[in-house]
Protein backbone atom coordinates (compact mmCIF):
# COMPACT_ATOMS: atom_id res chain seq x y z
CA UNK A 1 0.00 0.00 0.00
CA UNK A 2 1.61 3.51 -0.96
CA UNK A 3 2.15 5.99 1.60
CA UNK A 4 -0.89 8.61 2.16
CA UNK A 5 0.22 12.47 2.89
CA UNK A 6 -1.30 13.63 6.04
CA UNK A 7 -2.69 10.08 6.33
CA UNK A 8 -5.18 11.17 3.65
CA UNK A 9 -3.90 12.14 0.53
CA UNK A 10 -2.53 9.33 -2.11
CA UNK A 11 -0.28 10.84 -4.70
CA UNK A 12 -1.53 9.19 -8.23
CA UNK A 13 0.77 11.35 -10.60
CA UNK A 14 3.75 14.09 -10.64
CA UNK A 15 2.06 17.20 -12.87
CA UNK A 16 5.34 19.78 -12.31
CA UNK A 17 8.30 21.19 -10.63
CA UNK A 18 9.41 25.03 -9.89
CA UNK A 19 12.06 26.33 -7.56
CA UNK A 20 9.50 26.06 -4.71
CA UNK A 21 8.69 22.64 -4.56
CA UNK A 22 6.46 20.16 -6.43
CA UNK A 23 2.88 19.24 -7.62
CA UNK A 24 0.82 16.17 -7.87
CA UNK A 25 -2.36 14.92 -8.55
CA UNK A 26 -3.67 13.18 -5.75
CA UNK A 27 -7.15 11.68 -4.35
CA UNK A 28 -8.58 12.01 -1.19
CA UNK A 29 -8.79 8.83 0.40
CA UNK A 30 -11.24 9.89 3.13
CA UNK A 31 -14.25 10.84 1.02
CA UNK A 32 -16.38 7.85 -0.78
CA UNK A 33 -15.52 9.84 -4.53
CA UNK A 34 -12.16 9.69 -3.80
CA UNK A 35 -11.92 13.74 -5.08
CA UNK A 36 -8.85 14.48 -7.25
CA UNK A 37 -7.41 17.32 -6.19
CA UNK A 38 -3.71 19.12 -6.45
CA UNK A 39 -0.99 18.50 -3.92
CA UNK A 40 1.99 20.99 -3.84
CA UNK A 41 4.80 20.47 -1.92
CA UNK A 42 7.29 23.21 -0.48
CA UNK A 43 10.69 22.27 -1.32
CA UNK A 44 13.37 25.21 -2.10
CA UNK A 45 15.69 24.81 -4.59
CA UNK A 46 18.21 26.76 -2.17
CA UNK A 47 20.28 25.84 1.33
CA UNK A 48 20.15 29.84 2.26
CA UNK A 49 18.11 29.74 5.56
CA UNK A 50 16.93 33.42 4.77
CA UNK A 51 15.70 32.90 0.97
CA UNK A 52 13.86 29.55 2.53
CA UNK A 53 12.08 31.57 4.96
CA UNK A 54 11.38 33.99 2.26
CA UNK A 55 9.68 31.28 0.03
CA UNK A 56 7.94 29.75 3.31
CA UNK A 57 6.11 32.49 4.18
CA UNK A 58 5.26 32.29 -0.16
CA UNK A 59 4.05 29.40 0.63
CA UNK A 60 1.87 30.14 3.73
CA UNK A 61 0.72 33.06 2.12
CA UNK A 62 -0.36 31.15 -0.85
CA UNK A 63 -2.83 28.88 1.59
CA UNK A 64 -4.33 32.18 3.18
CA UNK A 65 -5.35 33.82 -0.05
CA UNK A 66 -6.68 30.35 -1.72
CA UNK A 67 -8.38 30.02 1.50
CA UNK A 68 -10.20 33.57 1.22
CA UNK A 69 -10.61 33.33 -2.82
CA UNK A 70 -11.37 30.15 -3.55
CA UNK A 71 -14.72 29.80 -1.56
CA UNK A 72 -15.80 33.07 -3.39
CA UNK A 73 -14.72 32.43 -7.09
CA UNK A 74 -15.22 29.16 -9.36
CA UNK A 75 -12.45 29.72 -11.22
CA UNK A 76 -9.96 30.08 -8.54
CA UNK A 77 -8.93 26.74 -7.10
CA UNK A 78 -10.54 25.61 -3.35
CA UNK A 79 -8.17 25.11 -0.48
CA UNK A 80 -9.15 21.92 0.97
CA UNK A 81 -5.89 21.58 3.12
CA UNK A 82 -2.66 22.95 4.42
CA UNK A 83 -0.28 20.86 6.53
CA UNK A 84 3.37 20.32 7.49
CA UNK A 85 4.72 16.67 7.65
CA UNK A 86 7.87 16.53 9.23
CA UNK A 87 10.16 19.83 7.86
CA UNK A 88 8.10 19.41 4.46
CA UNK A 89 4.58 21.76 3.64
CA UNK A 90 2.27 21.03 1.58
CA UNK A 91 -0.97 22.55 0.05
CA UNK A 92 -3.96 20.52 -1.32
CA UNK A 93 -6.45 22.19 -3.75
CA UNK A 94 -9.45 21.65 -6.09
CA UNK A 95 -8.10 19.64 -9.22
CA UNK A 96 -9.02 21.64 -11.93
CA UNK A 97 -9.30 19.43 -14.86
CA UNK A 98 -7.94 21.05 -18.53
CA UNK A 99 -5.57 22.00 -20.02
CA UNK A 100 -3.35 24.98 -19.30
CA UNK A 101 -3.18 27.88 -21.97
CA UNK A 102 0.44 26.64 -22.92
CA UNK A 103 -0.95 23.70 -23.50
CA UNK A 104 -3.46 24.05 -25.62
CA UNK A 105 -1.29 26.58 -27.82
CA UNK A 106 1.63 24.02 -27.78
CA UNK A 107 -1.08 21.12 -29.27
CA UNK A 108 -3.15 23.30 -30.99
CA UNK A 109 -1.37 26.01 -32.79
CA UNK A 110 -1.88 29.75 -32.13
CA UNK A 111 -5.49 30.66 -31.18
CA UNK A 112 -7.73 32.90 -33.17
CA UNK A 113 -8.64 36.96 -31.81
CA UNK A 114 -11.79 36.01 -31.26
CA UNK A 115 -10.65 32.79 -28.87
CA UNK A 116 -8.24 34.88 -27.36
CA UNK A 117 -10.51 38.11 -26.32
CA UNK A 118 -13.96 35.20 -25.52
CA UNK A 119 -10.25 33.89 -22.63
CA UNK A 120 -9.59 37.65 -21.78
CA UNK A 121 -13.10 38.67 -21.17
CA UNK A 122 -14.07 35.49 -18.85
CA UNK A 123 -10.89 36.15 -16.95
CA UNK A 124 -11.16 40.00 -16.37
CA UNK A 125 -14.41 39.30 -13.41
CA UNK A 126 -11.70 37.19 -11.64
CA UNK A 127 -8.89 39.60 -11.74
CA UNK A 128 -11.45 42.33 -10.88
CA UNK A 129 -12.37 39.89 -7.82
CA UNK A 130 -9.11 39.72 -6.54
CA UNK A 131 -8.09 42.88 -6.56
CA UNK A 132 -11.05 44.64 -5.17
CA UNK A 133 -9.97 42.12 -2.29
CA UNK A 134 -6.31 44.38 -2.29
CA UNK A 135 -4.43 41.23 -4.23
CA UNK A 136 -2.54 41.05 -7.44
CA UNK A 137 -1.60 38.19 -8.52
CA UNK A 138 2.28 38.75 -9.74
CA UNK A 139 2.21 35.60 -12.24
CA UNK A 140 -0.19 35.76 -14.95
CA UNK A 141 1.22 33.41 -17.85
CA UNK A 142 -0.26 30.75 -19.70
CA UNK A 143 0.94 28.55 -17.74
CA UNK A 144 -1.39 29.49 -14.96
CA UNK A 145 -4.61 30.21 -16.75
CA UNK A 146 -6.49 26.28 -17.20
CA UNK A 147 -9.36 26.25 -19.33
CA UNK A 148 -11.64 24.02 -17.24
CA UNK A 149 -12.44 21.44 -19.57
CA UNK A 150 -16.77 20.89 -18.24
CA UNK A 151 -17.29 24.69 -19.24
CA UNK A 152 -14.16 25.94 -21.55
CA UNK A 153 -13.87 28.97 -19.07
CA UNK A 154 -10.20 29.82 -17.71
CA UNK A 155 -9.46 29.58 -13.84
CA UNK A 156 -6.25 31.21 -12.00
CA UNK A 157 -3.81 29.10 -10.29
CA UNK A 158 -0.68 29.46 -8.98
CA UNK A 159 -1.31 31.98 -5.90
CA UNK A 160 2.41 31.63 -4.82
CA UNK A 161 3.39 35.15 -5.72
CA UNK A 162 0.44 37.18 -4.58
CA UNK A 163 1.10 40.47 -2.89
CA UNK A 164 -1.35 41.97 -1.06
CA UNK A 165 -1.52 45.86 -1.69
CA UNK A 166 -1.05 48.04 1.18
CA UNK A 167 -0.60 52.08 1.46
CA UNK A 168 2.63 53.00 2.54
CA UNK A 169 3.72 55.56 4.79
CA UNK A 170 5.75 58.01 2.46
CA UNK A 171 8.03 58.96 5.23
CA UNK A 172 8.96 55.32 5.90
CA UNK A 173 12.09 54.23 3.82
CA UNK A 174 12.80 50.53 3.40
CA UNK A 175 16.25 49.22 3.03
CA UNK A 176 15.51 45.70 2.82
CA UNK A 177 16.61 43.26 -0.21
CA UNK A 178 14.69 43.53 -3.23
CA UNK A 179 12.72 39.92 -4.43
CA UNK A 180 12.00 39.62 -7.77
CA UNK A 181 8.86 38.08 -8.31
CA UNK A 182 7.14 36.42 -11.69
CA UNK A 183 8.05 34.36 -14.50
CA UNK A 184 10.12 36.20 -17.44
CA UNK A 185 8.61 37.49 -20.02
CA UNK A 186 5.60 37.80 -18.64
CA UNK A 187 6.66 40.21 -15.61
CA UNK A 188 6.97 44.22 -15.93
CA UNK A 189 10.52 44.61 -16.71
Amino acid sequence: MAVLLNNRYRILQPLGSGGCGQTFLAEDTHLPSRRRCVVKQFMPATSDPRAQQIIRDRFAREAEVLEMLGRSSDQIPTLYAYFAEGEDLFLVQEWIEGKNLQQKVSEEGMLSEAAVKQILVDLLPVLAYIHDRGIIHRDIKPANIILRAADDRPVLIDFGTVKEVVVSDPSHHDTGTTIVVGSPGFMAP
